[in-house]
């Protein structure tokens, strides 16, 4: 039996005798145990962290969650925890020593606070930036929800949901594999792009365009794949997109800390590796960093992994992309904490703005490295909705505060996180991704308003069109009911019925008539 399958085991015989189950800490690295001691409990996270900006409790704070980490993994496996585990030591001198070292047995409760308190993080990376020890903050977060995963004590129940569906329908929104495909036929159908997407398996593109799963599948971030695949035509690339066969890239699993995740990357690793492409393109900032970052920690990639940000900042660099129709808009910028902090992609979508003729870029206080995470990351979305929302308005009011007229982003997680708290706020600001601002200068409008005022032309036509229908039907019913036949069939008709009426009158006082009289010579009968 594999030292894994017997872990698995021993934790499912402890939760079925109610035991405290062992977080199994020799699967974490040397490097994460010497950085877990490297904290120097400064409190220079506590400032920036932006959960705790919104739910000031000290077990959610990176220097907390180390201190009762090691507390628990020194109570459980610590060298006090090994001697008072032993059967050959006496219980006399595990009291003595439990007393004299303060000995204590970590608890379920504990653990479940910690387990808490270690999900209430969006693994946005900040606490990385600010640390003075320079601990690889979001990577430790992901090693611990691991160990806390494998001894079934994550992640929260609020999240299976996500897992469940990934390990059942190759993405986290619960929905068929077969709808991946859908918002395709619908842009087409609303004549939203010209055709749907090229598939890379029969046109054999040099570029692979990855959708991922929020742009496929939520309606509301549409606008992501849609000017995607406008932008990609406009300027004729050689690019293509597995539609059907793309899965999740497996981002949900890895923050979470399913171990699954191994699985999923290999799969699509092999699959990207048999395509024959040079370059792999992704608008989803998650899905970028995953592949570009945690692909190649499981095998080699033999292509280059780009954001579609980056991919055109390249080609305007290389004189292949111009911006020829103005767009006349201020603008604000909320860095993406994957293509931001996570891969320090802070230049390419500033040189595709400013390069947009009419765009004026104005930056809230927060950016680059220091921006403000807006929480719908590392599954806190799914485990805190309430703190992502509150996140999400506190970044929403900084962009207000620029006095822009659309908050621009290149992730369709931060179109969804940050659009529920322009929502939640009533807020002036349009939600835009980077894509539909480059699409709008390249094609010289914006495709949905267009698609928009042609419905809406064509149905004030079609309600005209009803109109002059009915009015004429209207004008035809008049002018027969004024001509001389017609008026001539219709004083007839009159004459018959007020005849017919007259002799029913008679008949009925005939009848009258006749009750009354018999009525009367009854009564002179009883006389």
């Amino acid at each position: 039996m594999s030292t894994e399958s017997r872990e698995i085991q021993g934790t499912q015989e402890e939760k079925e005798e109610g035991k405290v189950r062992e977080i199994p800490l020799h699967n974490l690295d040397m490097r994460r145990l010497i950085q877990l001691d490297a904290c120097t409990r400064c409190g220079e996270c506590l400032l920036w962290c932006p959960v705790y900006d919104q739910d000031e409790k000290e077990g959610i704070i990176p220097r907390r969650k180390v201190i009762d980490f090691l507390k628990i993994a020194r109570s459980q496996q610590g060298f006090l925890a090994k001697i008072m585990k032993s059967e050959r030591v006496s219980k006399s001198l595990k009291s003595l020593l439990g007393t004299l070292f303060r000995h204590h047995e970590v608890s379920h409760a504990e653990i479940g606070d910690f387990v808490r308190n270690l999900y209430e993080c969006s693994t946005c990376g900040q606490c990385e930036v600010v640390c003075p020890a320079h601990i690889d903050t979001v990577n430790l977060w992901e090693d611990l929800r691991r160990l806390i995963v494998s001894a079934d004590y994550g992640p929260l129940e609020s999240q299976k949901a996500l897992e469940k569906s990934v390990k059942a329908y190759d993405n986290p929104w619960q929905q068929p594999r077969a709808g991946r495909t859908k918002w395709a036929r619908r842009a087409k159908k609303d004549k939203l792009i010209q055709d749907e997407p090229r598939n890379i398996k029969k046109k054999k593109g040099k570029v692979l365009l990855f959708l991922g799963c929020t742009a496929s599948y939520d309606a509301n971030v549409r606008q992501v794949a849609v000017n995607t695949i406008n932008i990609l035509n406009a300027l004729d690339i050689d690019y293509g997109v597995l539609g059907k066969d793309e899965r999740c890239c497996g981002s949900v699993l890895l923050r979470m800390g399913d171990p699954e995740h191994g699985r999923l990357f290999r799969e699509n690793i092999r699959q990207f590796n048999g395509l024959g492409i040079d370059t792999l393109i992704s608008s989803c900032s998650g899905c970028f960093k995953t592949i570009k970052q945690d692909y190649p920690k499981v095998e080699t990639l033999n292509f280059e992994v780009m954001h579609t940000v980056e991919f055109l900042a390249r080609l305007l660099e290389q004189e292949k992309l111009t911006f020829l129709n103005p767009v006349e808009k201020v603008v604000t910028y909320h860095d993406p904490c994957h293509l931001g902090r996570a891969t320090r992609g802070f230049d390419a979508p500033r040189t595709i703005m400013n390069a947009i003729p009419g765009l004026r870029l104005t930056e809230m206080p927060r950016n680059r490295e220091y921006s403000r995470c807006c929480g719908a990351g590392g599954g806190l979305k799914a485990g805190y909705p309430d703190i992502q929302n509150r996140m999400a308005q506190r970044r929403v009011r900084e962009a207000e505060e620029t006095g822009a007229e659309c908050l621009v982003s290149c992730c369709p997680f931060c179109f969804q996180g940050l659009n529920v708290g322009i929502m939640a706020r009533g807020s002036h600001l349009l939600m835009k991704d980077m894509s539909s601002l480059v699409a709008e200068s390249l094609l010289g409008y914006d495709v949905f308003e267009k698609a928009a005022k042609e419905a809406e032309e064509k149905a004030a036509e079609k309600a005209r069109k009803k109109a002059e229908k009915r009015e004429a039907a209207e004008k035809k019913e008049t002018t027969e009911c004024k001509s001389p036949e017609k008026v001539g069939k219709n004083a007839e008709k009159d004459s018959e019925k007020a005849k017919k009426k007259a002799e029913r009158e008679a008949e009925r006082a005939k009848k009258k008539a006749e009750r009354e009289a018999r009525k009367k010579a009854k009564e002179e009968a009883v006389a």
